[in-house]
């Protein structure tokens, strides 16, 4: 579960800290890494230096022992001292040197060496006489020697221990530094990192925060005609912007057609109002039978004509929200011999109704919505036929896809208007399409239907020749 306290933290913020946390978690793995590798190789070196000197000193009372392999004396073991003594690095300061015989009694040690002791323990001491080579780190004072003690013999006889140390100051000193160094290091990084850091979430964040930046503007003002500078780069960040362009587009489109549909129903809608309203105006005087009847007659086509443009609306609300199919088996040649019985029963023989081709064909759908889909199109086509002219029907099937054809001989359309014919509301004769009862929805509503279907909707047309609407739907 986040905490709230993280949650009110800016994300440049965080990015830089984790950032941050973790060159400095990887710079301190690096570190002991470092450290370890270097005190085990200083220790090594150390050791096999001991090694060395405790060889030369062990060699060098060999040398000195007689033929008969007599025990170590102080005399010889100081003997064997006085010999290493014109050699530099058994002279330094930093390597002691000391002798015992095999009671475990010192009886030579370096000049160098304070108290003549070496402070290691008696198991050390032990360990040695019993013939073993034993290192081992003792403290004196502030500092530690490491030390080695090992057997000496003379032939196969053992005649006392050698023991021999070597400060580490220097090696503790190197590893100081190197200490000291990397903290400097991992300071100077933890800097260099909170700063690139910053810098860099300050870059990756330039299109976020722009985009809020628009998105409050938006906001604040509606006006969605803001747009991203988009970035030559086709990253993530590029792409983020393109797509917010994208986004603002539909939303300034949808806006406008909201606002276009708002403004357009309610015009639709005060249109059939006023005439009700006046209507009803009219009764309340003292008017003649057919004056009254006339004034009823007419409220009531508009009262009829508003529920029109209601249902319509309901209709394209439902489609927006994509709830207006059901996908079962249709027969849609039974939907158009209905659709074309109907028209020729409303027509009542003011224009000649065809069917001239139904190929039998079954598509899944809604039977309801094809059926108001081919009514649409086909009251369209009876309104704008002048009487006498002819509306034909035509379904035909080829392959997967069943193509319905709605043809007439009226008034046809302009070029110029038949990219806009689905709109709602969109009407080439204002005053011709109101004084026949259209509501402006008809073809809008046959685009959805069609979409809806997985299907595709086209016109062809001429002004005085006719138009002919195509609608092509998959068969199952």
């Amino acid at each position: 579960m986040p905490l709230p306290v993280l949650d009110a933290v800016p994300i440049r913020l965080r990015l830089t800290a984790g950032y941050t946390l973790l060159l400095l978690v990887i710079i301190a793995a690096l570190a002991a890494y470092t450290l370890t590798t270097m005190e085990s190789s200083l220790q090594q070196e150390a050791d096999e230096t001991l090694g060395l000197r405790v060889h030369q000193v062990a060699r060098t009372l060999a040398d000195s022992a007689d033929s008969s392999g007599a025990p170590l004396t102080l005399e010889r073991a100081a003997g064997a001292i006085a010999n290493l003594a014109p050699v530099d690095e058994f002279a330094a300061p930093g390597v002691y040197v000391q002798i015992l015989n095999p009671a475990g009694t010192v009886i030579a040690h370096s000049p160098n060496l304070p108290g003549g002791n070496l402070p290691v323990g008696q198991d050390m001491v032990q360990a040695a006489l019993a013939g073993r080579e034993v290192y081992a780190d003792v403290p004196v004072g502030t500092e530690h020697l490491r030390v080695l003690a090992r057997p000496v013999y003379t032939g196969e006889s053992l005649v006392g221990a050698l023991l021999v140390g070597e400060s580490l100051h220097l090696q503790d000193v190197t590893l100081n530094r190197m200490r000291q160094l990397l903290l400097v290091a991992a300071a100077l990084a933890a800097v260099v990192s909170l700063l690139g850091g910053w810098w860099l979430t300050g870059q990756a964040m330039g299109p976020v925060a722009e985009v809020t930046g628009v998105a409050r503007r938006i906001a604040a003002t509606g006006r969605f005609e803001q747009r991203l500078a988009v970035p030559a780069s086709r990253d993530e960040l590029g792409q983020l912007a393109a797509t917010f362009n994208d986004m603002l587009a539909r939303l300034e489109k949808m806006f406008l057609r909201q606002r276009e549909f708002v403004a357009d129903a309610s015009h639709e809608l005060r249109g059939p109002l006023m005439v009700i309203r006046g209507n009803l105006d009219l009764l309340k005087l003292d008017l003649s039978k057919e004056d009254r009847l006339q004034s009823i007659h007419e409220a009531t086509e508009e009262a009829e004509r508003m529920s029109r443009l209601v249902s319509d609306l309901l209709f394209l609300s439902e489609a927006d929200a994509q709830e207006i199919v059901e996908h079962q088996p249709v027969a849609l040649h039974a939907v158009v011999a209905s659709v074309w019985e109907r028209a020729k029963e409303l027509d009542g023989g003011a224009h000649q109704v065809l069917l001239e081709r139904n190929d039998p064909a079954a598509v899944a759908g809604d039977r309801e919505r094809l059926a108001q889909l081919l009514w649409n199109l086909v009251e369209n086509a009876l309104r704008y036929t002048p009487p006498g002219g002819t509306v034909s029907l035509a379904l035909r099937r080829e392959g997967k896809v069943a193509e319905v054809t709605v043809s007439d001989t009226g008034i046809g359309i302009p070029a110029e208007h038949l990219p806009y014919i689905f709109e709602r509301f969109y009407r080439v004769d204002q005053a011709r399409s109101r004084s026949q009862g259209g509501t402006g929805l008809g073809l809008a509503i046959a685009k959805q239907v069609v979409a809806a279907h997985g299907g595709q909707i086209r016109v062809r047309s001429e002004p005085a020749v006719g138009s002919t609407f195509t609608v092509t739907l998959s068969v199952i």
